[in-house]
């Protein structure tokens, strides 16, 4: 008997490959750079293809890492998780850490965790696109509660996320500083998301990739490592996430970690479980467990520049902001490697996204993103090169004072 190929992935968590073809911006942004011109593309967020230092690993630990012999640990290695709770200056008990080989496999073992398929997680938007994805492929819906917008500045909306829980909903999927806005959860925020996910059995997971990029010094802005902060039995489980690739800027050298906090015996029995399911795969690679104390304690060669360059780029955006027939306001940013520049009402940061491209400038629509239908946006990332970002916003403010 013949099947067509419908037959083979009708039950398949994948998009329908109709969902997979490129989208106008990326159209744009490949014909111009079929012309040979270079262009100026403000998108990028990828340390390792900018002018930012690199850590160079000691050639004889790196040997002594890749010829130690293989121990198996579905927690990860003590010499591993003693360095990152080390980088907590105490606050973080290595006990309570897991490691994973990526921020994203770890929320994918989370869904695992708390989720039977039908169940559902929240987060809030604007944010970063993989999530519907990383929860799709686990047979979980992702609800969505738009942050609170008051001219740029956000806030968690507790009232509309109380409204859009369920029975059903398992989690709360947080990143802080979010990706895109800059958004940093207050101490307040964090404590009565915790408070309002205890009551309802959620876990809270933060996302806290960024946390070391705060470019506003808000002191009510909630401390690294929240899940720390929180230990009363009826706390709940909170759940902090965090990864070689924004820390050291290092995404190839595949290493994350959660640190788990809230009432002790939820954590006890959630670590349990969670080597049960790291105990499946063994996805972490020792030779990059071995290298983690070293990484570490070479972390500000690579985040101290990248701070700079994110401050010296946001202060140029400030600055552009300030001028006359610009057609776009920027979002206040404290923190990440992203920035907004909110367009009028009326437009489709679509259309316009994909015109810029056409003019050799490469920015992300606010609708990849989630922003609403009337908060359009262009979206772009502070880790550019700094001439790259003048030119290119050069243009992109001529651009866009003709079209709107």
């Amino acid at each position: 008997m013949k099947h067509s190929d419908d037959t083979f992935f009708q039950h398949s968590r994948t998009p329908a490959l109709d969902d997979l073809e490129p989208n106008l911006c990326h159209e744009a942004w490949v014909q111009y750079k079929a012309t040979g011109q270079k262009g100026w593309d403000l998108s990028g967020s990828n340390p390792t293809q900018t002018s930012l230092p690199s850590i160079h690993p000691d050639p004889d630990i790196m040997r002594a890492a890749l010829d130690a012999p293989y121990e198996a640990s579905s927690q990860g290695l003590d010499v591993a998780r003693r360095a990152i709770a080390e980088m907590y200056d105490g606050l973080v008990d290595p006990a309570r850490i897991q490691l994973f080989a990526s921020t994203s496999e770890a929320i994918g073992a989370l869904l695992k965790l708390l989720c039977a398929p039908g169940d559902n997680v929240v987060t809030c938007t604007p944010t970063y696109p993989l999530l519907d994805c990383l929860t799709a492929l686990e047979g979980v819906s992702l609800l969505e509660v738009p942050l609170q917008d008051c001219a740029g500045i956000w806030a968690v909306d507790l009232w509309a996320l109380e409204r859009t829980c369920s029975p059903n909903t398992r989690a709360l999927l947080l990143v802080s500083p979010n990706n895109p806005t800059g958004h940093l959860v207050s101490r307040d925020e964090m404590a009565a998301l915790v408070e309002f996910c205890a009551q309802r059995a959620m876990a809270l997971i933060v996302d806290e990739v960024f946390s070391t990029y705060c470019l506003r010094q808000d002191g009510d802005a909630m401390p690294k490592a929240a899940a720390a902060h929180f230990s009363s039995p009826r706390d709940g489980l909170i759940v902090s996430l965090n990864g070689l690739s924004k820390v050291c800027g290092l995404p190839q050298h595949k290493l994350g970690w959660g640190i788990f906090g809230g009432a002790p015996n939820i954590v006890h029995e959630a670590m349990q479980r969670m080597s049960f399911i790291t105990d499946s795969t063994l996805s972490v690679s020792g030779w990059v467990q071995r290298m983690t104390p070293y990484f570490l304690s070479h972390r500000d060669d690579f985040a101290q520049p990248c701070l700079a360059r994110l401050r010296q780029n946001l202060a140029t955006l400030e600055s552009y902001a300030q001028k006359d027939n610009v057609q776009w306001r920027l979002d206040r940013v404290q923190g990440g490697w992203s920035a907004c520049l909110r367009l009028p009402a009326r437009a489709d940061d679509m259309a316009i996204c994909a015109h810029l491209a056409s003019r050799g400038v490469r920015v992300f629509p606010g609708s990849f993103f989630d922003f609403r239908e009337k908060q359009p946006a262009c979206i772009l990332s502070l880790i550019t090169e700094p001439d790259c970002l003048d030119h290119g916003l050069q243009i992109l403010t001529h651009e866009l004072e003709s079209l709107l």
